[in-house]
């Protein structure tokens, strides 16, 4: 028996419910709702002039992809975000403690979470940062480097 032979004594059973369920008639989709556009919203389409179609597809401003100064502005944004954010839920917790909601015990508990998470989103995005700086510095040193003969 040959190598063909046994691939295709293989392989054979595999395929005919493959092919069998190829030619099975498509289910009907049941209870679809589909509703024509209003007539009225149509109409409207079509009195537009040419002009103000254009200006409609022109007032569309384009997405410009971000640079990697762009990136480091944005990761030291995040950074200062982290900031501000422990410091409101710290004064949160503080205040609900003065108010008498939570027990001292359960503010050192928050505390402590909410501290713990700032630190770790904090150094990721501070090692985030970092990489990429030294990446833009490494790559700025090999552009102003002197080529090399071999």
């Amino acid at each position: 028996m040959n190598l063909r032979s046994m691939v295709f004594a293989v392989f054979l059973p595999a395929m005919v419910p493959l092919a069998a369920m190829a030619q099975s008639p498509p289910k009907t989709p049941t209870k679809t709702k589909f509703e024509p556009p209003q007539f009225e919203s149509a109409l409207a389409i079509a009195r537009q002039s040419g002009d103000a179609v254009i200006s409609n597809v022109l007032a569309v401003q384009p997405e410009i992809p971000l640079g990697p100064d762009d990136v480091l502005k944005g990761y030291e944004r995040g950074m200062t975000a982290i900031a501000e954010r422990v410091s409101a839920e710290l004064a949160g917790i503080s205040q609900a403690v003065r108010l008498g909601h939570i027990t001292r015990d359960q503010a050192e508990y928050l505390t402590q979470e909410r501290y713990q998470l700032a630190v770790m989103q904090y150094q990721v995005l501070a090692t985030l940062h970092d990489s990429l700086a030294h990446a833009m510095v490494q790559a700025s040193n090999r552009s102003h480097a002197p080529p090399q003969d071999w």
